[in-house]
C-alpha cells in the first residue's frame, strides 16, 4: 500500500524502534514478575507468621509502583512510533488484532486499579484482612499476565503467522488462528519463566550487595534473607526455560524454518552464542551459590536435575558454530555439566556463603540473566529479517543483501544442509557450476532467474 513513511533523523528507524521497545520491555516484565511474586510472598508470610515475607512483598510492590509510570509512558510511545515509521504494518496488524488490543487496554486499566488502589494503598489498612488483601494482589497480577498474554500472542504471530496478514481494506478485527498461532504458548511460557528468573536473580543480587551496607545487624539479616529468597526463586525458575525453548525451537523449525536456520548457524548465530555465554554465567553463579548456601538434599537434587535436563536438551539441539563440529559440541555440553555437578557435590558444601565475594557473584549472575533476556529478544526479532511479519510483509528499509540472504536460506540451506556455514567449503569455486549441479538433481526446482539471483548472492558473500 502507498502509505507515507516518516524517515527519522540521526539513526535508521529500526534503531529507534529497538531503543524504545528495549526501554519499555524490561520495565514491563519486571513489574509483571514482581506482581506475580508479591502476593505469593505475602501469603507465605501470612501462613508462616513470618513478617519478613510481608516486608519483602511490600518492598517489591513499592518498587513496581515507581517503575509503572515510565513503563506506561514508553509503552504509549511504541505504537505512536510504529504508526509513523511502519504505517502499513501497523494498519494491517492492528486491523487483525483490533479486539485483542482493546481487551488489553481494559486489562491494563483493571491492573492499575487493583494494583494501586486495592493492593498497594490498602496494605496497612487491611493488615487484619490479609486473605482479602492477598486476593486483590493476585487479581492485579492476573490482569498483568493477561496484558502479557495479548502482547505475546501478537508478537508470536510476527514469527509464526497463523493466518495471512489482511490488507488494509479487509476488516478482520479478530482471528483465533492468528491469536492462537503455533508459537504463542511457547513464547508466553518461556517469557513467563524468563521474567521470573532474571528479575528475581537481579533483585537478589541487589539485596546481597545491600546487606553489607547495613550497620544494624537486624537489617543485615533481613537483606540476607531477602537475597536468599529472591535469588533462589530466580535460579529455580530458569530450569523451565530450556525445556520450553526446545519446544519453541521445534515450532520455529516447522513454521519459520528460515528464522530457525538464521539462529542456529546463520547471521544471528553469533548473537545466540553470546546469549548462551550469559546463560552459562547465570547457571554457574546461581547453582554454585545454592550449593554453598543450602544443605537441603531435596533442593540440591532439584538443581542437579535442572542442570542435567538442560544438558539433555542440547542433545536434541543442532550443534552451534565454533565448537569443533557435532562431536565437539556433544562432548562439551555433556562433559562440562558432569564436571560442574561433581565439583558442586564434592566441594559446594564447604564454601562460606557469608563471604562478601558471594554478594558480587550473585549480582553478576543477575546481570547475566538480564543480558540473556535482552539478547534473546533481539535474536528472535532479527532472525526473521527482512520481514516484519514472517513472509507476510517486509520492512520498509529492507536491503538487497537481506532479501538475498533470506532467499538463500529458503532455497539452499533448508533443502540440503543444516547450517549456512556448510557453504564455506565451496569458497573459491564457480558458484554457477555448483548450482547447476544441484539443479540436475531430482527434485531440485530452480529457475534460471532464481539461479542467477543465488549466484550473485553467493559470489558476493561466499
Amino acid at each position: 500500500m502507498d502509505l507515507p513513511i516518516i524517515d527519522p533523523p540521526i539513526f535508521p528507524r529500526w534503531v529507534w524502534i529497538e531503543e524504545i521497545t528495549y526501554s519499555h520491555i524490561p520495565i514491563a516484565t519486571m513489574i509483571t514478575a514482581i506482581m506475580v511474586m508479591a502476593p505469593i510472598f505475602e501469603y507465605i508470610g501470612y501462613r508462616w507468621g513470618d513478617e519478613r515475607f510481608d516486608r519483602l512483598a511490600k518492598g517489591l510492590i513499592w518498587w513496581a509502583m515507581i517503575l509503572f509510570s515510565p513503563g506506561a509512558a514508553l509503552g504509549t510511545g511504541i505504537p505512536m512510533w510504529i504508526i509513523g515509521t511502519y504505517p502499513e504494518f501497523w494498519s494491517r496488524w492492528s486491523n487483525l488484532f483490533f479486539w485483542p488490543l482493546i481487551a488489553q487496554f481494559g486489562f491494563f486499566m483493571f491492573e492499575v486499579i487493583f494494583l494501586f488502589f486495592a493492593y498497594y494503598l490498602m496494605w496497612d489498612r487491611m493488615k487484619d484482612r490479609k486473605l482479602l488483601h492477598i486476593t486483590f494482589g493476585a487479581i492485579a497480577a492476573g490482569f498483568g499476565l493477561l496484558v502479557q498474554v495479548v502482547w505475546d500472542a501478537l508478537g508470536a504471530y510476527m514469527m509464526t503467522p497463523g493466518r495471512p496478514l489482511p490488507m488494509i481494506t479487509e476488516a478482520v478485527a479478530w482471528s483465533s488462528e492468528a491469536f492462537f498461532n503455533p508459537s504463542f504458548p511457547y513464547l508466553f511460557t518461556h517469557r513467563f519463566f524468563g521474567n521470573l528468573s532474571y528479575v528475581m536473580m537481579l533483585i537478589g543480587g541487589f539485596f546481597a550487595l545491600r546487606q553489607f551496607r547495613q550497620k544494624d545487624e537486624t537489617e543485615r539479616q533481613y537483606y540476607r534473607f531477602a537475597a536468599d529468597v529472591t535469588f533462589t526463586v530466580g535460579v529455580l525458575s530458569f530450569f523451565a526455560m530450556p525445556l520450553i525453548g526446545w519446544g519453541y525451537a521445534k515450532v520455529l523449525r516447522l513454521h519459520a524454518p528460515v528464522a530457525f536456520h538464521a539462529i542456529m548457524g546463520g547471521h544471528v548465530s553469533p548473537n545466540f552464542q553470546i546469549k548462551m555465554v550469559f546463560v552459562a554465567i547465570l547457571v554457574l553463579t546461581g547453582c554454585s551459590y545454592l550449593f554453598a548456601r543450602f544443605h537441603s538434599r531435596g533442593l540440591l537434587a532439584f538443581v542437579t536435575l535442572g542442570v542435567t535436563a538442560t544438558s539433555g536438551v542440547f542433545w536434541f539441539h543442532p550443534p552451534l558454530d565454533g565448537f569443533g563440529g557435532p562431536l565437539g559440541w556433544r562432548t562439551l555440553h555433556t562433559l562440562l555439566p558432569v564436571l560442574f555437578l561433581a565439583v558442586l557435590w564434592i566441594w559446594g558444601g564447604r564454601w562460606n556463603p557469608g563471604a562478601r565475594f558471594w554478594s558480587r557473584l550473585m549480582f553478576a549472575g543477575g546481570v547475566a540473566a538480564f543480558c540473556a533476556f535482552l539478547i534473546g529478544g533481539f535474536v528472535r526479532e532479527r532472525s526473521r529479517s527482512p520481514y516484519t511479519v514472517y513472509k507476510e510483509i517486509v520492512k520498509p528499509e529492507v536491503t538487497g543483501m537481506e532479501a538475498g540472504r533470506f532467499f538463500f536460506y529458503e532455497r539452499c540451506v533448508m533443502c540440503h544442509h543444516e547450517n549456512p556455514g556448510f557453504f564455506d567449503r565451496y569458497r573459491g569455486e564457480d558458484w554457477k557450476t555448483v548450482l547447476d549441479t544441484e539443479r540436475a538433481r531430482q527434485g531440485v526446482n530452480l529457475t534460471d532467474e532464481e539461479t542467477a539471483r543465488l549466484v550473485e548472492y553467493l559470489e558476493e558473500h561466499y
